[in-house]
């Protein structure tokens, strides 16, 4: 039923339900169990329910932190941004595998930790374990946001070229997103244009961000003529509209935000990365957390 309810979305009912069954003690939760569980907690952001499952596993002698519920928990705390407490489960992590530095690493990345970010990943290739593509979107990841152009385009360089990884959606979102936070607009289209499927929103949204820092018109142009009638983001859109109106183009302003009420769009608040999924995809067989 948790596991079921998890899947369809319905995290906090995964939860109230693992709660009940918890102090009822009718039935002893399993691994599996308390990894769904944890899962949710992570998809939902909520630190509190999560530190109260962590306390449910310290009660239980036969629970050890380490691989999956390691793995689970460590999930968890990154998501919900306790960076703390996510560098004690990982230093408690016995047996750590990829995907154990995989979701430290993204953390890191996700949290601001930069720095610690490639540290901790230099540390994974001495300990001889081979990163996933999950790992390098950490640190592709953090290579944008610490403004190393150089290091991204080496370590996507080697991503693909030595460890023999097809480069996806968010590795590609990467490294348009370093190219145009150093202004590098014509390497940025050159990428995009040897990209082998269509660029999603995001990566359109971070191209457009860039524009707009550095005041670059001619790409946002070059932008906009590739998202007409492409099926994209309320956010980029408002994103565009807003950097016509800055420039006191009125009219072009106005007719993105008629394309946005045409097709029904409406500008929803902003949420945060632990509300995104980062790596359940990964986590979806290892760890029962789709």
């Amino acid at each position: 039923s948790i596991i079921l309810q998890t899947l369809g979305g319905y995290c906090e009912e995964a939860f109230a339900v693992f709660k009940r069954m918890v102090l009822s003690e009718e039935a002893e939760p399993n691994e599996a169990t308390i990894v769904t569980v944890l899962s949710a907690c992570a998809s939902i952001g909520t630190l509190s329910l999560g530190q109260w499952v962590h306390s449910y596993i310290d009660s239980r002698h036969d629970l050890v932190v380490d691989e999956n519920i390691g793995n689970a928990l460590l999930n968890m705390y990154v998501k919900c941004g306790d960076m703390q407490m996510g560098f004690r489960v990982f230093d408690m992590i016995v047996h750590k595998d990829v995907i154990s530095w995989g979701t430290f690493i993204c953390g890191l990345a996700m949290n601001g930790y930069e720095r610690n970010t490639l540290e901790l990943f230099s540390r994974m290739l001495v300990e001889g374990v081979e990163p996933d593509n999950v790992t390098f979107i950490g640190v592709l990841s953090a290579c944008s946001h610490a403004g190393l152009l150089n290091e991204g385009v080496m370590f996507f360089k080697a991503m693909r070229d030595f460890y023999g990884i097809v480069p996806q959606m968010r590795h590609y979102g990467c490294m348009v997103d370093m190219y145009g936070r150093a202004g590098l607009f014509e390497e940025a289209e050159a990428l995009l244009r040897r990209m082998p499927v269509e660029a999603e929103g995001p990566i359109w949204g971070a191209l457009l961000q860039a524009c707009k820092i550095h005041r670059n018109e001619k790409m946002s142009e070059w932008i906009r003529g590739h998202l007409k009638g492409k099926s994209v983001g309320v956010g980029t859109l408002a994103l565009l509209s807003n950097m016509y109106a800055s420039s006191e183009r009125w009219d072009d302003a106005k007719k993105v935000r008629k394309s946005m009420r045409g097709t029904g769009l409406k500008k929803v608040a902003g949420c945060s990365w632990v509300e995104l999924e980062m790596s359940n995809n990964r986590l979806g067989s290892n760890l029962c957390a789709a």
